[in-house]
């Protein structure tokens, strides 16, 4: 034991005549703990083991999941896509949950399962942030639109109109205008008419139109 301590304080002083004289006191330290710095350099080395792990289990997880999306999109249609698409979201990692909500929203609103429909647009605004937020909720908008719930889509509508950034102005507007009318808020469908007919749009001639008819109101 004497022997190993005296081979120690020699591999110490060895090293310590070779580095600055203020990185002694951390050498000293290390070689006096050394077993308990040996058990924590294999803790931490075990740690990022299981990290890369699942950081390579995470990304085969994903490129599966994208993947059975895929297929589902191709092959499958009406009940049998959102059954599968649904499966598929439980079995997803997180990662992949917006383009699923978004295929299960977007499918929903096609066969006219409005409620289901609003009910994916909603998680997938929970899943998002930024601009896929803003698409959640202007698909949501369109749901309840769809469903002749126009006065539940204006004030979603609106909200987004006074967040959202200028690229979304042609969106917005065009389904506040329709929701609006359909909720009978004549003043507010006109205003957001003569904002779409700043815009360049192809079917402005409509939009003028649409315009003279709900001031002639």
């Amino acid at each position: 034991m004497v022997e190993n301590n005296t081979d120690g304080q020699e591999i110490l002083d060895n090293i310590e005549s070779h580095v600055p004289t203020q990185l002694h006191p951390i050498l000293e330290a290390v070689f006096k703990h050394q077993k308990q710095v040996v058990i924590g350099v294999s803790a931490v080395i075990l740690v990022a083991a299981v990290y890369t792990g699942m950081t390579i289990y995470n990304q085969h997880a994903m490129k599966t999941a994208q993947a059975k999306l895929g297929t589902i999109l191709i092959e499958a249609a009406g009940d049998e896509k959102l059954s599968q698409l649904q499966d598929l979201l439980n079995a997803a990692p997180s990662g992949a949950h917006p383009a699923i909500l978004l295929e299960l929203a977007q499918s929903c609103m096609k066969n006219e399962q409005y409620e289901k429909s609003s009910q994916y647009w909603d998680q997938l605004a929970k899943a998002s942030d930024d601009d896929l937020q803003i698409v959640a909720r202007l698909g949501k908008a369109k749901t309840l639109t769809l469903a002749g719930k126009g006065a539940e889509a204006v004030p979603i509508l609106q909200d987004i109109a006074e967040a959202a950034s200028t690229e979304f102005t042609i969106s917005v507007n065009r389904q506040l205008a329709i929701a609006a009318e359909q909720a009978g808020e004549t003043d507010v469908a006109l205003k957001a008419y003569q904002k779409l007919a700043e815009q360049p749009i192809a079917d402005k001639p409509f939009i003028q139109f649409k315009i003279a008819e709900l001031e002639a109101k």
